[in-house]
């Protein structure tokens, strides 16, 4: 079975500026906010579809994005992440953004990792979990998954 995701992953106050915004975001565990990144929210986004402004191949990830989470993170940490696994394996690519500049730049791993590593820098611990993924609720029985249908929650 596929899990496919792109999104940004908001810590307490960048959620509220999102919301604030009237972005489509939904609550995870953790004091985690997600905001799926839909072709739709790529599309209502200011500016050009340009690349990044690092070498990094993000499927979605792009300038005007980018402008995005650094606006957001100006009030906290921000993550992108990427997530394409099908059958058990899989990639995951994640950066992080504070005060407006890129903090974890991105980080690319076979199977599980990258997406763990920016959900730590938001402050998640897996306490009885499996791991932090699984913690804020990305992961486990009847959870979403691909981007659209988190989108629709």
């Amino acid at each position: 079975m596929a899990y496919v995701l792109e999104g940004l992953l908001l810590s307490p106050l960048p959620a509220q500026l999102a919301a604030e915004r009237g972005l489509p975001t939904v609550g995870l565990s953790g004091d985690v906010t997600l905001l799926p990144v839909t072709e739709r929210l790529l599309g209502s986004l200011p500016g050009e579809r340009t690349p990044a402004s690092f070498p990094h191949e993000f499927w979605k990830l792009d300038r005007a994005l980018e402008d995005l989470a650094q606006e957001l993170s100006v009030a906290g940490r921000v993550a992108y992440i990427e997530v394409d696994f099908f059958g058990g394996t899989g990639t995951q690519d994640a950066a992080v953004w504070e005060a407006g500049a890129l903090w974890m730049p991105p980080v690319h791993t076979e199977g599980r990792g990258a997406v763990n590593a920016a959900l730590r820098a938001l402050g998640v611990v897996p306490g009885g979990a499996l791991d932090e993924f699984e913690a804020v609720g990305l992961m486990g029985s009847g959870r979403e998954r691909s981007t659209e249908s988190w989108a629709k929650l």
